[in-house]
């Protein structure tokens, strides 16, 4: 491909080099062929005066011209010499320079040229695959638009007008503008409702007699994916999910797809269930599914050779350019882009990598606790932390102070937000990274997936449709504040409201409202654009989080003022963030009208339901968190560990909550600036429960396991 071009390159540069030519030789015809007769003075006279150089140079010019258009003579004349290229003015040698030094110029520019441009075909650096291609190749790795799938089901836009996704009018011109093609119909109208696309899913699922599954938010078992290879899943663009009773699920845009199914069952020997899912899910689940523990301890073991065969100075302390040659060697970007996909397969939330005097450990988050994944060689910790550096946008040469960034990992249809910092310890820079989810396809859970208890649930139902106020969710970092408040965001969501949310960072996308991310860099910040949302006539403001009495007195005097505000604070428990408030400088009187409900949410482990079992509960457990007569056998569930919770009887987690709605009495004593003992005393006569009443509920319901409750609830054990 850089041949090719290269070559046009040459051809043109030597047209432009004779179409300059030209002149040239006209010029110098003018002392060779075409000569140009002038007449010899006699010897007698005197010669005249010499023509000014301008009128020499139009008589040169002129000259050349007559030169080219005269026939040649074929004697000269009695009495006439020739003048030669040793005799011609001295106006024509600066001219033939000066064209001359113009070519020169040309060639050197165009040379200049040719080993400047780049390769029109460039290797990229793909996350999806272990490995690096050219941007060519893509179309023959992966299934792209081009390929779309084509599917006559006639069936899906008449149930998108049964459930009023789309008038008839709007189906009928459908219908007719996709010929018949129902499966584009459906990807244009996701494109154009991307918040239906759950329901989409499901509709086209029933229309074809499949079940839609919504791969980015399934667990996969590593048994499933082993019976399929990746280079088959790749070709034909299918995941395998789970193994049940002999019959192996798989996702697949066109689960009707006999041949594929014959494939399948050739190919693998298994008996195969088809279920529908999206394309784009497909294609960007398969690399994740593949990813595994083993294929990058295989990664490792050539990583450790590349960085031997880098060289250091003689000193022995790596440079920014040795650095450089670490951090983009192909082994140290396979790793990198390979941990970050393991990452995702297992849910993990966190990254950690934690050198020590001998070694670098990688521990991943997974359902809030820190499991160990990898043990590496301390010679690998430059490469992998500087590779990270490089991918966050920080300097790699900076080893002595902490640094932040944000790295956007790219799959095959979105892209993925991981948050990037490192502090200087003891032996080497500790790395987190924070998976924060995809950029615009994360999705938002339904307010009723939420396992809200019934009387919760109702009353947040309630809450959320009120006209004004302050309504706070409280909780540590990570405890799931912000999925909360947009399943809340996203029950409200109606065209007849306007919702407007600043945040740090957003990390949800939902289509209908307007979201504004903070920027600091050029003072973009809380305060800053919740003034100017005062004057967009909102109706509901989300608050990323209140960190200074700016934005927490803003937010009161907009409850005041008539709009919802929602709002995330760090705090213990519920009720404390009255206190919160008033701490960093709210006035009192302007928190208790304000304020309209409470609420503290922590995340415990949910019990694995492929492992799940139930064992009598400990009398003990039952005399110190329940009251029972004693005498009735009660069961608490647990998992016993399989291959899809890695073993620990857990998989996914999910939230215990505690509310509370204000009345008069409570906003008469934060009025007064009681003290926290003394709301509390009242809102616990008004009904309210504590977080752990919540998690022994979920507990019984066997959601979760009683330890699981004890580890985010210890404080509260009387």
């Amino acid at each position: 491909m850089q041949s090719y071009h290269t070559s046009k390159l040459h051809v043109m540069f030597l047209c432009l080099a004779l179409s300059l030519l030209a002149p040239l030789q006209s010029v110098q015809a003018l002392g060779s062929t075409n000569e140009e007769a002038v007449p010899r003075p006699p010897a007698t006279q005197e010669a005249p005066e010499k023509p000014p150089l301008l009128e020499q140079q139009r008589a040169a010019k002129l000259a050349a011209l007559a030169a080219i258009e005269a026939p040649l003579p074929a004697v000269p004349a009695e009495g006439v010499v020739v003048q030669t290229a040793e005799r011609m003015p001295s106006s024509g040698n600066g001219l033939r320079i000066a064209i001359v030094i113009l070519l020169l110029l040309l060639i050197t520019v165009g040379i200049v040229l040719i080993f400047r441009i780049p390769r029109m075909s460039v290797p990229v650096e793909y996350p999806l695959m272990h490995e690096t291609f050219a941007a060519d190749d893509l179309s023959g790795r992966l299934k792209t638009e081009d390929t779309a799938l084509r599917i006559v089901n006639p069936r899906f836009l008449e149930l998108a007008v049964e459930n009023r996704l789309i008038t008839p009018a709007e189906g009928a011109d459908m219908a007719e503008r996709f010929c018949g093609n129902d499966f584009a119909a459906l990807m244009q109208l996701i494109t154009e409702r991307p918040h239906f696309k759950e329901l989409l899913g499901h509709l086209w699922g029933d229309s074809i007699g499949f079940t839609y599954v919504n791969l980015e938010m399934t667990a996969i078992q590593p048994e499933a994916v082993r019976q399929i290879t990746r280079e088959f899943a790749e070709i034909n663009q299918i995941v395998p999910l789970y193994s049940f009773g002999g019959s192996l699920s798989i996702a697949a845009a066109n689960p009707k797809d006999r041949e594929l199914e014959e494939r399948v069952v050739n190919k693998f020997n298994l008996v195969p269930s088809f279920v529908f899912a999206f394309p784009e899910e497909i294609a960007d689940t398969i690399p994740i599914a593949y990813q595994s523990a083993e294929n990058l301890n295989e990664i490792v073991t050539e990583l450790k050779a590349e960085i031997k065969n880098i060289a250091v100075n003689p000193a022995n302390i790596p440079t920014t350019q040795d650095l450089a040659k670490r951090a983009n060697s192909h082994s140290i970007i396979e790793f990198v882009n390979g941990l970050i996909l393991l990452a995702m397969n297992e849910m993990a939330s966190d990254i950690h990598i934690e050198p020590d005097e001998l070694s670098v450990r990688i521990r991943f988050r997974i359902d809030g606790i820190l499991q160990e994944k990898f043990i590496l060689e301390k010679s690998l910790v430059l490469a992998l932390v500087s590779r990270l550096k490089l991918m966050a946008g920080c300097n790699i040469a900076e080893r002595r102070l902490p640094q932040d960034g944000r790295i956007k990992f790219v799959l095959a249809r979105r892209k993925i937000d991981i948050r990037f910092s490192t502090v200087p310890a003891l032996y080497g820079e500790k790395v987190v990274l924070r998976l924060l989810g995809s950029t615009f396809l994360r999705g938002i859970p339904n307010i009723t997936e939420m396992d809200f208890s019934v009387s919760i649930l109702d009353s947040i139902k309630r809450v959320s449709k009120a006209p004004n106020g302050v309504f706070f969710i409280t909780g540590p970092t990570g405890s799931g504040k912000t999925t909360t408040l947009y399943s809340i965001l996203k029950y409200i969501n109606t065209p007849n409201i306007n919702i407007m949310t600043v945040e740090d960072p957003v990390e949800y996308r939902l289509p209908g409202i307007n979201q504004v991310q903070v920027n600091t860099s050029i003072d973009l910040d809380f305060v800053r654009v919740l003034r100017s949302f005062l004057r967009q006539d909102p109706n509901v403001i989300l608050i990323g989080e209140i960190r200074d009495i700016e934005s927490a007195r803003i937010a009161s005097q907009a409850a005041l003022t008539g709009h919802l505000v929602f709002a995330t604070m760090h705090t213990n428990n519920a009720l404390q963030a009255v206190n919160r408030m008033i701490d960093i400088g709210v006035e009192p009187f302007l928190v208790a009208p304000s304020l309209i409900a409470l609420m503290a949410q922590r995340l415990v482990r949910r019990i694995c339901p492929n492992c799940k079992e139930k064992y009598p509960a400990p009398k003990s457990v039952l005399d110190d968190n329940f009251e029972w007569d004693g005498v009735s056998e009660i069961y608490f569930f647990r998992g016993k560990g399989c291959s899809q919770c890695h073993g620990t009887g857990y998989l996914g987690r999910l939230a215990i909550h505690e509310l509370f709605i204000l009345n008069s009495a409570t906003r008469e004593k934060i009025a007064q600036n009681a003290s926290i003992l003394i709301v509390e005393e009242i809102a616990l006569k008004s009904g309210f429960k504590p977080l752990r009443h919540d998690g022994l509920k979920k507990v019984l319901r066997g959601l979760t396991t009683i330890e699981e409750v004890d580890r985010v609830t210890y404080h509260d054990i009387e």
